[in-house]
């Protein structure tokens, strides 16, 4: 996993630093997310406590922190794989806490996961396809009907995936097997699957985890043009601060469980207190 950095002095000609119109915070947009006093606790172990956030219509929102601050289990509550203990999780003003992933899915929610969960051995094309799964309506009598009830339904599946790949520029290996494709072109097949599946709101953990510069500044430019283009809310999670300075709206800072800081990213990073969870310290200080 990449070494986080609060190092923002780089040229910002080389970065995706304005890239991005950012969202006028306070300004008035429909909710999408929000969360409410969040806890998790795994036997002994509290991973969230009482965490607080919201996210509005068309922001790119940075969830940040070092490793094993609780990033994931608290996209993971969101997406009910770890529902929360205690606290509530709202999403378009409608209760979800609790309900099972396949559930949240249907509500507009698709994510992408810290470590590549493509399925080896078949074509970036069936891998992009499977995220139609969502809006399939599988049964015995529409496959023994297929030309009557199905094929009509499959086409229009088939018309989204072949737009995200042309829009992920995915078209030059849309036929080769997953395995032998680099990483840079795996996350973005990632990306492809979320987002055939429509979404409202995506979750994207660490999507530019092993990739270099020039990777990563593709990667960020198609979350831009995900929200600006098809109106994707994106919750990232992400370890390069450069790219969170970058393309986030705001953010919001864990560290053991517990938010230590939220706002605009580049008057976040100056916070002590976040310097000090990223570079080092006692709990107490933090």
């Amino acid at each position: 996993m990449p070494s986080p950095s609060l190092d923002t002095g780089q040229d910002e000609t080389t970065t995706p630093h304005r890239l991005s119109t950012p969202v006028v915070v306070g300004s008035s947009r429909a909710r999408v997310l929000e969360c409410l006093g969040v806890e998790r606790r795994f036997g002994g172990l509290v991973a969230l406590t009482g965490v607080d956030l919201h996210i509005d219509q068309g922001e790119i929102f940075g969830l940040v922190g070092p490793n094993g601050s609780g990033k994931t289990t608290m996209t993971n509550a969101i997406t009910g794989f770890y529902p929360p203990q205690q606290g509530q999780i709202l999403l378009h003003g409608q209760d979800i806490t609790g309900l099972a992933p396949h559930a949240v899915a249907r509500h507009g929610v698709a994510r992408t996961f810290q470590n590549l969960a493509l399925f080896n051995g078949m074509t970036v094309l069936d891998n992009i396809l499977l995220g139609r799964h969502v809006h399939m309506r599988p049964s015995v009598m529409r496959t023994l009907l297929y030309p009557w009830m199905s094929r009509d339904e499959e086409i229009a599946h088939r018309r989204v995936v072949e737009d995200i790949i042309d829009f992920m520029q995915l078209q030059g290996v849309r036929d080769e097997l997953v395995d032998a494709i680099p990483i840079g072109l795996k996350k973005r097949v990632e990306l492809a699957r979320a987002l055939v599946a429509e979404p409202s709101f995506l979750i994207l953990d660490e999507p530019m985890a092993g990739m270099n510069q020039e990777e990563k500044e593709y990667m960020a430019r198609f979350v831009l043009d995900a929200r600006d283009e098809r109106g994707v809310t994106v919750l990232l999670i992400e370890h390069h601060m450069d790219i969170i300075t970058g393309i986030c709206d705001r953010m919001l800072v864990l560290s053991y469980g517990e938010v230590i800081d939220s706002g605009i990213p580049r008057e976040v990073i100056r916070n002590p207190r976040v310097i000090k969870a990223y570079l080092g310290g006692s709990r107490e200080s933090a």
